[in-house]
């Protein structure tokens, strides 16, 4: 049995309704990579709470339910640009980061990477594969989704840019 660990929701924005920080961290981000971002790209934001341990010790020290990640809640933004996949984290411990993945290089699978036939899926969240990684291995990011129809967007519009990217 797998305890939720984040609440959250995920809705279609518009870049002027962001924060400062993840503006300007994927503008740093496109303009290091060459990327032109224009107003019409579709982009979502998922907010993340990390939600309180349901465990006696848990509520007792006041924990999270996910205890590796310091940041009480996260936002991460997704933006499908025609050639790439860029995504930007925000958090109050993590701070404000961005990268990006060429579509005709990536992948992608429902779930997380992490999962096995003993842990349940904890949301409607997906994988990307193809990440720059270490000692040769491609990096995987999972993005949890909200149980929004957004949210299924989201997964659906990056599913169907990664297969038209690699199936022209």
């Amino acid at each position: 049995m797998s305890a939720e660990l984040y609440e959250r929701s995920t809705k279609m924005v518009r870049f002027n309704e962001l924060s400062m920080e993840m503006t300007g961290a994927l503008a740093s981000h496109a303009e290091s990579q060459q990327l032109v971002i224009a107003d019409d790209m579709p982009a979502w934001l998922t907010h993340s709470v990390n939600l309180p341990s349901q465990s006696l010790l848990g509520k007792l020290f006041g924990r999270r339910a996910n205890r590796a990640d310091k940041d009480r809640e996260h936002d991460v933004l997704v933006v499908l640009h025609t050639t790439h996949l860029l995504l930007v984290t925000a958090g109050e411990n993590r701070g404000t980061a961005a990268l990006s993945v060429p579509l005709s290089q990536a992948s992608v699978r429902v779930g997380s990477a992490l999962e096995t036939s003993f842990t349940a899926i904890e949301d409607s969240g997906i994988t990307v594969g193809g990440f720059p990684g270490d000692h040769g291995q491609a990096g995987t990011f999972y993005i949890g989704l909200g149980p929004e129809p957004a949210g299924a967007e989201c997964a659906e519009a990056i599913r169907a840019a990664i297969t038209d990217a690699k199936n022209p």
